[in-house]
């Protein structure tokens, strides 16, 4: 909901919400306001979601169905998940919402050119989140959108570059109502005005470059 406490950099929360993370977002405790300190906004879960424990196993292996409350059993704790393959689609039945939080984790392979993320309505790419490891000899975070085959104005704002050759990471993409946020590693990086206005038909999401790619998990926050 937007303008409320807790879901980004900045307001305080729960802790839990996210394994691995502080707060559903960086640096957010409590989702909402009023609920007293480490209890979730639902009876008997510690984050945002009922009955889920939190910490891992959270959420199943990429590609299994959650099965019920607690979503099915844990992975076995130690085991690494397998690499998934790129180029790598999501797909959004229902498109983007305001409030869905898309998590990515991997790691950046070594000697690396760039990585991309797009989100994509048919073939036009709302959102085109574009690390660039070489460019130049400079490394640059590019933003832009794509409409019938014609690219937009570059984005290039982000303060600094948060991705290094052979280190894993964290990143997170919260859609809101008129715009996108973008944090790696839970602090947060950028914020992308929308171009493209019709969030439900932003139905894939396409992942590829030189990354690999261990989890790709959509929650509403």
């Amino acid at each position: 909901y937007p303008g409320h406490p807790g879901t980004y950099p900045g307001s305080p929360a729960a802790p839990g919400t996210y394994p691995g993370a502080p707060g559903a977002y960086p640096g957010a405790p409590a989702p909402y306001p009023g609920g007293p300190a480490g209890q979730g906004p639902y009876p008997g879960a510690p984050g945002a979601f009922p009955g889920a424990p939190a910490g891992p196993g959270l959420y199943p292996t990429p590609g299994q169905p959650p099965s019920g409350p607690g979503f099915g059993p844990p992975p076995p704790q130690g085991a690494p998940a397998p690499p998934m393959k790129l180029p790598f689609e999501l797909s959004l039945q229902a498109g983007l919402i305001p409030r869905m939080l898309i998590t990515i984790t991997g790691t950046v392979n070594p000697n690396p050119d760039r990585f991309s993320l797009d989100f994509k309505k048919g073939n036009d790419i709302a959102f085109h989140f574009n690390p660039r490891f070489k460019e130049d000899n400079r490394k640059v975070i590019v933003c832009n959108s794509m409409f019938q085959n014609n690219w937009g104005k570059e984005e290039r704002t982000a303060p600094r570059f948060p991705f290094e050759a052979g280190k894993p990471f964290k990143l997170q993409v919260l859609c809101e109502v008129d715009h996108f946020k973008v944090a790696v590693n839970d602090a947060h990086l950028l914020q992308y005005s929308f171009r493209e206005k019709q969030l439900n038909e932003i139905t894939r999401l396409c992942i590829a470059g030189d990354i690999t790619l261990t989890s790709v998990m959509p929650t509403m926050i």
